[in-house]
């Protein structure tokens, strides 16, 4: 059984669709480092805006944003190295791995946020 979605081994149409999906990715990494700023602070330091784009439950357990960040950013430490040595890598990626990249990104995103994937990229702390 595949891990990841059949649609990402098809090629990009375009140019155009390409471009756009490598800028997608570079805003999810910009995304994806904000949120672990933000792991890395205390919970004191965080303000009732970055408090309230976290969900303050999971499973039925209270869980306060400051703690599932902070988790999150620990579990899934090397899967964001990963995004971020891609994102900001200037050698060219095949259509294949560039959406698998954006994928993984965007799957960081909802994990820690839970928000679904095809509206992760309206997420926003500000």
């Amino acid at each position: 059984m595949p891990l990841l979605p059949p649609e990402l081994a098809h090629a990009f149409r375009n140019h155009v669709q390409r471009a756009s999906a490598r800028d997608r990715l570079v805003r999810r990494d910009g995304t994806l480092r904000l949120i672990e700023a933000l792991a890395s602070r205390p919970a004191t330091a965080w303000s009732p805006t970055e408090q309230a784009a976290f969900p303050s439950v999971t499973n039925g357990v209270a869980d306060p944003p400051p703690q599932r960040v902070s988790r999150w950013a620990s579990l899934f430490a090397e899967e964001l190295a990963e995004v971020h040595r891609l994102a900001a890598s200037k050698k060219p990626m095949s259509d294949t791995e560039l959406q698998e990249v954006l994928y993984l990104a965007g799957r960081l995103l909802s994990t820690v946020t839970d928000w679904p994937i095809d509206r992760i990229d309206d997420f926003s702390l500000e």
